[in-house]
């Protein structure tokens, strides 16, 4: 399709970018940010775990997270928020024990169940 309707060129809007096979709401805000430089964010699950627990973006849905996202997050810093952000969800703020402890903004988390426990340390086994 890229070849044949768009002359070898990726689109650069939504709805031509979602009409293409494959391609959804999160990946088309993916190259719209990434490529073309456009002010969106891709919410994925790390976005939407973070937005909700850390109240930076709450919303029941995607896209609900994704316009809060659009509201909270000044236009200087929305080309690499999404990766910031993933990355904060990925290694830091975790789905399963988020190390609290060791987190740049806990005093501004709202999160409840905070974890601040270090982790048990691994038994090693005998063979």
């Amino acid at each position: 399709m890229l070849i044949a309707q768009h002359q070898s060129q990726v689109p650069n809007t939504r709805e031509t970018l979602e009409a293409l096979p494959g391609v959804g709401r999160k990946t088309a805000n993916v190259i719209l940010n990434t490529a073309f430089g456009e002010a969106t964010i891709a919410v994925d699950t790390h976005l939407f775990r973070l937005g909700n627990r850390i109240k930076l973006a709450p919303g029941k849905t995607v896209l609900e997270v994704e316009k809060q996202y659009l509201k909270t997050i000044p236009p200087a810093f929305m080309q690499d928020a999404h990766h910031l952000l993933i990355l904060h969800g990925r290694y830091t703020c975790t789905a399963i024990k988020p190390k609290c402890a060791q987190c740049c903004i806990e005093d501004l988390c709202e999160y409840q169940a905070k974890e601040y426990a270090p982790p048990k340390p691994k038994q090693k086994t005998q063979p």
